[in-house]
């Protein structure tokens, strides 16, 4: 998909309630799709408030790339980790969508918090997405331009 809009300027976005519902894997970048947009400060407070948009990760080195999914098990929590392609995976074969949540910057690293959802019970479970050294790139269509 094409989009009219892009930016770096990561202190204008926000991707809080948004879900990524495909992800594309290609060399060392990384594009999780929201088709129901994501928040961009200079548009309405309505969340989301873009048309449909992406997010694209040029990552350095793939392996540098986890997804730790925190599953309840018998009343204990289980930590699995994923790949980058794994994840990937399972996004694109609808297993999954994230949601996310929260984002905390660290040097040369960003830590995302979702909520993995699936579809059976219980529906979702909490996930931690690590990447570092990366550079990232905000896409998005306005409202307008989709209607």
């Amino acid at each position: 998909m094409t989009y009219k809009y892009k930016s770096t300027d990561q202190k204008c976005f926000s991707l809080h309630d948004c879900r990524a519902t495909r992800a594309e894997l290609k060399e060392n970048v990384l594009i999780l799709y929201f088709p129901e947009g994501i928040f961009y400060r200079h548009y309405d407070d309505f969340w989301p408030n873009t048309g449909s948009g992406a997010v694209k990760y040029v990552i350095e080195h793939l392996d540098e790339v986890t997804f730790y999914l925190f599953e309840k098990r018998l009343n204990q929590r289980v930590v699995r980790e994923y790949t980058i392609r794994q994840l990937v995976d399972k996004i694109n074969s609808k297993q999954w969508q994230l949601e996310f949540l929260y984002r905390y910057d660290g040097y040369k690293e960003v830590m995302y918090t979702v909520e993995v959802w699936f579809n059976k019970k219980p529906y979702s479970y909490e996930g931690q997405l690590f990447i570092k050294n990366t550079k990232e790139t905000f896409m998005w269509n306005s409202l307008e331009d989709e209607q």
